[in-house]
């Protein structure tokens, strides 16, 4: 897969041209009311080809606009974002030592001593954690604060995702939308044809009446289409946070410029910028310093405390000091003689790490499982677009022409005509389908990466 996309789907096409391919114009004489509907069918379904580079580029931007749209409006985006900031939070929280306590004491007994009965007692106590707990404990924070991130580019990226989905599907129904009415229009002239024939004796009624039939089945198709158009409306609506019913205007064009790089090249960049790694490796790391915050916790902490009595001065009282107000100092470590809990906390933290270790492992093996079964999907489809422009719309085209020379002299009956345009017309929606499931297989690919494709 070392092709540009141009040449997987169609080697003769160039970037930015449109994806139907034209009818022949037929070299019939103009008198013939058939032949002039036929070229009039070509007519529409066919405009220039600096036209058709002129929508596509205009199509690209649009559809860039809306993904720009959906990323700075997107709900899920928005709530990413925030859970992404109140993690960042965390930080100042986990490395804070924690509050002071400030202790009072009245005795309601006092005690006496030498210098005076004592009355009041304050004391403020401080506890102070192992040199490194709390940086370790910062550095777990960060690692939370960096899966949260990558969570939200994830979620970004599937949000762009959906977008071009939803995108590519209104594109394919539109143009399914435009063949068929198209091929409405044409019957509705076949049908008149076969009335004016049947009238006149040329015809059989039975050929007015399939005619008449065959328009009510496709309107009931294009119906389908107008359904399927319209859940693909209300997904792009929904990823854009607007109203469900905000309409959006015809799809006609859409950009085949974009390069597909070598396999090799995707699956490195996927593994060097896939969101859900990213996400992975944090847990490896924060579960390492895990580890080390347990052994950390064999360790002491310690207490600082300052401790202020209030005596007051008795009248009395001989000894020179007498009232003096004492202050002390007192300092003191837990003790950490709980070793089967702290034993356990390290093999805890250590089979943590394995077990994110594990994940990142087949992460990795399921992002390379992706590509190639994107790749391969994208070598399949970009077989079948081969076939449909070197094969199956050339013959689907050349068979109506024939059907519509050998109708027009009297040779084939109306209902072979009706078949011959009804196989170029199934043939023409195959290949609108089979184009937009490419490009909806290269927006894959594209998350797959990581949410880009680097040339």
């Amino acid at each position: 897969m070392s092709r540009t996309y141009s040449a997987l789907a169609r080697p003769s096409r160039q970037p930015g041209t449109r994806i139907d391919r034209p009818l022949p114009v037929f070299s019939r004489s103009r008198t013939s009311s058939l032949i002039f509907i036929a070229m009039v069918l070509v007519m529409l379904l066919c405009p220039g080809r600096s036209r058709s580079q002129t929508n596509a580029a205009e199509a690209t931007a649009r559809l860039d606009s809306l993904v720009a749209l959906a990323a700075s409006r997107n709900a899920q985006v928005k709530a990413a974002e925030q859970q992404w900031r109140a993690i960042r939070e965390q930080r100042s929280q986990v490395t804070a030592w924690q509050d002071p306590t400030l202790s009072y004491t009245r005795w309601i007994s006092t005690p006496e001593t030498r210098v005076g009965p004592q009355e009041n007692a304050f004391m403020l106590s401080q506890r102070i954690p192992f040199p490194g707990k709390l940086g370790t404990k910062g550095e777990m924070s960060d690692e939370d604060a960096r899966a949260e991130e990558a969570r939200y580019h994830a979620v970004l990226r599937d949000v762009v995702f959906g977008v071009k989905r939803a995108y590519y599907d209104l594109y394919g129904i539109d143009q399914s939308i435009r063949i068929i009415d198209a091929y409405i229009s044409l019957l509705k002239d076949f049908s008149t044809i076969a009335e004016q024939r049947y009238a006149t004796g040329e015809g059989i009624q039975a050929s007015a009446l399939k005619a008449q039939v065959e328009i009510s089945q496709m309107l009931e198709r294009r119906l389908t289409f107008g359904k399927l158009r319209a859940g693909a409306v209300a997904r792009l609506n929904a990823l854009l946070n607007q109203p469900s019913e905000t309409p959006f205007d015809t799809v006609s064009w859409i950009d085949t410029s974009s390069a597909v790089p070598p396999r090799e090249a995707v699956v490195r960049q996927a593994l060097a910028d896939r969101q859900e790694l990213h996400s992975a490796a944090s847990m490896v790391r924060k579960s390492e310093l895990m580890a080390s915050l347990a052994r950390l916790d064999y360790y002491p902490s310690f207490t600082l405390q300052a401790t202020y009595i209030t005596i007051p001065r008795l009248s009395g009282n001989m000894f020179a000091d007498a009232g003096k107000d004492p202050f002390s100092v007192t300092v003191g470590i837990n003790l950490p003689i709980q070793f089967g809990r702290r034993s356990a906390a390290v093999e805890e933290a250590s089979a943590s790490t394995e077990a994110n270790r594990a994940a990142l492992k087949n992460l990795e093996n399921n992002v390379e499982a992706e590509i190639a079964d994107t790749y391969s999907q994208l070598e399949t489809s970009a077989t079948t677009l081969d076939l449909y422009d070197k094969g199956l719309l050339i013959q689907a085209q050349s068979s109506f022409e024939s059907a519509l020379s050998a109708y027009k002299t009297g040779k084939l009956e109306f209902l072979g005509l009706l078949d011959a345009e009804r196989m170029l017309l199934q043939v023409r929606l195959g290949y609108v389908k089979e184009l937009t499931g490419f490009r909806k297989l290269v927006a894959t690919l594209e998350r797959d990466a990581g949410g880009s494709l680097t040339p």
